[in-house]
């Protein structure tokens, strides 16, 4: 939809300087890239205020502050707060803190705010003026550029494997953080397919590697070398070292054969390998529908017994 409003105008365009200097190598473009994030985000919600003949001025006759912007744009929405709030809140700090005390921002930071500010400006182009922010990415920005953005969707049969993560013109964490965020998105579609409710925090290694283990002809390698992959993942995450293309590489190779397995499983063995990690059971061994039900049952019965004590003590209390 062809868009008039100078507002939106303006912070398309400022979008596209933070995603050209958030591909740089240089550190001070890193921090051009997260100013100007909290600039476009800031733009654009002052633009669909203004088209629904809201006003983001002040009585003083000065714009409103980006907080209070957010504010009247939940109440636009019938909502407490916008999705990504919290984190909008963090990157305009994090932008303050770079004007102001002289902050540094590295690949993986970077990395989050550049997740926070696509996907608000992806909702509110998408609901208040008819854009698709990835098609616009795709038809307004260098190919050099947006190709190496991993949030930009490109329409195609099949998700790209992990290992297709890794870019020339990247950092190595970059393509790890990549790499994985593809590898976890088709663990979920996995999850989903087989009827299981999300994977608790962290137990997709625990789903992968009972799943894993129980297949027919387990390939131990697979199973010792995940772990690991998983701990690659979490020092990149934590700035606790650095890591090297070949190193990466090999990780997310490690994980396309890992989701060739686990898309090859049969189905019964995935469901069964999901139900034994939502009870909570140690070990790589997936239980058999017989102990999973059996477990299930005393679950059942000590969540009986509690609440006949509770009404018991309820009725000693009253008596």
């Amino acid at each position: 939809m062809l868009q008039r409003s100078p507002i939106l105008r303006f912070a398309l365009e400022v979008f596209e300087h933070a995603l050209e200097s958030a591909v740089s190598d240089r550190s001070r473009d890193r921090k051009l890239a997260v100013i100007n994030l909290a600039q476009c985000v800031e733009l654009a919600v002052k633009a669909a205020l203004v088209e629904k003949n809201i006003s983001i001025y002040t009585k003083e006759s000065r714009t409103i502050t980006p907080h209070e912007a957010l504010r009247l744009l939940a109440e636009l929405w019938a909502s407490p707060r916008i999705a990504m709030h919290s984190r909008l809140e963090v990157l305009i700090d994090e932008r303050n803190a770079i004007q102001h005390r002289y902050g540094d921002v590295d690949d993986v930071t970077l990395d989050y705010h550049l997740e926070t500010a696509f996907e608000t400006l992806e909702e509110i182009l998408r609901r208040e003026f008819d854009i698709d922010l990835s098609d616009w990415v795709r038809d307004n920005v260098a190919e050099t550029v947006w190709k190496r953005v991993r949030f930009v969707q490109v329409p195609e049969t099949a998700p790209a494997p992990p290992s297709e993560a890794s870019l020339p013109d990247r950092s190595p964490a970059l393509d790890l953080v990549d790499g994985f965020s593809r590898y976890e998105t088709a663990i979920r579609a996995i999850v989903r397919a087989n009827g299981g409710e999300k994977l608790r925090f962290g137990s997709t290694l625990d789903f992968a590697i009972k799943t894993l283990a129980s297949l027919d002809d387990p390939r131990r390698e697979l199973i010792r070398e995940l772990p690991t992959v998983y701990k690659l993942r979490n020092r990149v995450i934590h700035g606790e070292g650095a890591t090297t293309d070949e190193e990466v590489k090999t990780a997310l190779q490690h994980l396309d054969t890992v989701l060739t397995e686990l898309k090859a499983a049969p189905q019964d063995l995935l469901r069964r390998a999901l139900e034994t990690v939502r009870l909570g059971v140690r070990g790589a061994r997936v239980l058999t529908w017989e102990e999973i039900q059996s477990r299930a049952d005393v679950s059942s019965d000590s969540h009986g017994i509690s609440a006949e004590l509770s009404a018991d003590a309820g009725d000693e209390i009253v008596a």
